[in-house]
């Protein structure tokens, strides 16, 4: 086991830890980052777990973090590991993200002589998936009804997340706190002024994310041949399963030069901030991060109807919600309009205001760090 950065003084604070497989490219990843560098801003001492030292997203880190890496290890293997790096920090608190990091984190810490304040985040739901992936997510919702109760608090990072625990994973309402996932508001406008080493069309539509059958990006490229949207083009930001499926099938469109994959990127904000729209065409989303960062850099959005995209630009205008994910006519059509929008700023930052880091971080040290009936 490496440890690395190890110059805070342990005196100073409580002991906040964060478990994660990687800190590839992902929303997860980006959200407990910004919990960390808020909090050791706040002078608590932080730790980073990961079974592997890796990822895009390392340099991210504040450098007063302490980094844990528990040897490469795969995460199906990380439980002895894992329990040993528990017993050597002895945290104050633990936080996990993702089902199988929060599965792996509370059998790791049963039985220990100092057991962490365990605190798992919830950021997904099987309402897709469970169809999708059969007998795996039910066998997945099956160990959370009986490991998740052992959790202290459940983090849900939306109003769905939250009905999903309690009426899917039988969580007791008490147990689980509603926390929308946090934005660094000034630390993304200034990330979005870094420049570009690409070069870009003039005007571009644009998608983040990772590229998975639930983003649902055939719909995405069919609804984009249809729309008659002012010569922009269509970039894509990510990297995942479905890329090469995804790119036999741009070649083979009409406006195939218009397509541009750019794969997964640390900092996707400058590209962000010179769209002229930002789409969501996904089958489900829980609370997403980059309709967040789009609003705050007052990029207009058009979004199927998924719970997390609903909860975020509910009264937003300037921003566009399908009927369904299914009707490529429509979702085309409501494209045409959002590249022609503007958004009001004033509107924006009333609402992202909410999400602050500021505000979201100032209750995880109240409700969670701080909270001695926990």
């Amino acid at each position: 086991m490496n440890v690395l950065n190890d110059s805070v003084d342990d005196t100073v604070q409580k002991k906040v830890a964060f478990f994660l497989p990687t800190l590839n490219i992902g929303g997860i990843e980006r959200v407990f980052i910004t919990y960390a560098n808020y909090l050791i801003d706040k002078k608590y001492n932080i730790y980073f777990i990961l079974c592997k030292r890796r990822g895009e997203l390392l340099s991210l880190l504040d450098s007063n973090i302490k980094l844990y890496h528990l040897g490469n290890v795969q995460l199906k293997f990380s439980f002895l590991k894992l329990r040993q790096s528990l017993k050597e920090i002895q945290p104050d608190v633990i936080v996990s993200g993702g089902d199988f990091p929060n599965l792996i984190l509370i059998v790791s810490s049963l039985g220990l002589k100092k057991v962490p304040k365990i605190i798992i985040s919830q950021h997904n739901y099987y309402n897709v998936e469970t169809r999708r992936l059969g007998w795996w997510a039910y066998g997945t919702c099956f160990f959370m009804k009986k490991i998740y109760p052992k959790a202290d608090k459940i983090i849900a990072v939306s109003d769905g997340i939250r009905e999903f625990l309690i009426k899917k994973i039988h969580i007791s309402a008490d147990r689980i706190i509603k926390l929308p996932n946090p934005i660094d508001i000034k630390g993304i406008k200034e990330k979005s002024l870094e420049l570009l080493d690409i070069t870009l069309p003039d005007r571009y539509i644009l998608f983040v994310g990772r590229l998975s059958y639930v983003k649902n990006l055939f719909f995405l490229l069919d609804a984009f041949e249809m729309g008659k949207l002012d010569n922009n083009s269509l970039v894509i930001v990510g990297d995942g399963e479905m890329r090469n499926a995804l790119m036999k099938k741009a070649k083979k469109m009409h406006k195939a030069d218009n397509i541009i994959f750019l794969g997964a990127m640390e900092n996707p904000l400058p590209i962000l901030k010179k769209a002229q729209l930002l789409v969501l065409p996904s089958f489900s989303e829980a609370y997403p991060t980059i309709l967040l960062e789009a609003l705050c850099l007052y990029i207009p959005v058009v979004s199927t109807p998924t719970k997390g995209a609903k909860e975020i630009l509910h009264n937003v205008s300037g921003t566009y919600i399908s009927t369904d994910c299914y009707n490529i006519e429509e979702f085309a059509r409501l494209m045409e309009r959002g590249v022609k929008e503007r958004i009001s700023h004033k509107v924006i930052d009333d609402k992202i205001g909410l999400n602050s880091i500021e505000n979201i971080g100032l209750r995880i040290q109240r409700e969670i760090i701080e909270d001695n009936r926990l």
